[in-house]
């Protein structure tokens, strides 16, 4: 298993860990087409594991950090 962080830049100042079998991570993927590129946000990743995810994502200036409330609940 993998991790992967989303760093959003617009919606909000946070940054979401993700297991990379995440229907919203898709292995750094996400859901959407990235028509903007990284103008909205920027996938990090992948990391072999969450302490690693953690320690990357917690080093990222001014982001709320938290784990994906869907993967919290695989």
């Amino acid at each position: 298993m993998s991790y992967y962080i989303y760093e959003n830049w617009v919606a909000e100042k946070k940054a979401v860990i993700h297991r990379s079998e995440c229907g919203f991570c898709k292995s750094g993927s996400g859901i959407h087409e990235n028509i903007h590129g990284e103008k909205n946000g920027k996938w990090h990743g992948p990391f072999d594991t969450y302490s690693k995810a953690k320690k990357f994502a917690d080093n990222l200036k001014n982001r709320n950090v938290r784990n994906c409330s869907f993967c919290s609940s695989l």
